[in-house]
């Protein structure tokens, strides 16, 4: 049985192609078998006023190429530049992260990037924290 498989909560709700489904009034398994089904869970969508990052933005256009408010065609060439760009910023901790990112959205795995792009953001926000902790420490040092 090949295709994504989603474990949904009770009133869970997902868009998949553009149009938003929620689940019954029980939990429930949903087999995705078109491969080439652009899937969202309603629970990992970013609301705009989150997109506060580089990798949120990136995430937050893919988003919105799943659920049909842009077009693949005039989003996935910024958003492939936008990743080559931060590739200098994470291959000091992992060299493959964003080429496996790029390698998924060339191949139009929308789902799998923003599953990968979650750690990404994780790790990005541990990079934020350590550069505001040293601005922190370098304006008290100013200071004293």
């Amino acid at each position: 049985m090949s295709g994504l498989v989603l474990k949904l909560a009770a009133g869970e709700r997902f868009v998949v192609n553009g149009a938003v489904l929620e689940n019954g009034d029980r939990p429930s398994t949903v087999r995705i078998a078109d491969d080439d089904a652009r899937v969202l869970r309603c629970r990992d969508a970013l609301k705009p006023s989150e997109v506060d990052t580089p990798t949120k933005r990136i995430y937050y256009a893919i988003q919105l190429i799943i659920t049909g408010d842009l077009l693949e065609e005039d989003v996935l060439p910024a958003i492939m530049n936008e990743c080559r760009r931060l590739e200098d910023v994470f291959e000091t901790i992992d060299t493959s992260l964003l080429s496996v990112l790029r390698s998924m959205l060339e191949r139009g795995n929308y789902y799998s990037a923003l599953c990968h792009l979650r750690n990404i953001i994780a790790i990005e926000a541990e990079l934020l924290k350590v550069a505001e902790q040293k601005s922190q420490q370098n304006l008290q040092a100013q200071v004293a």
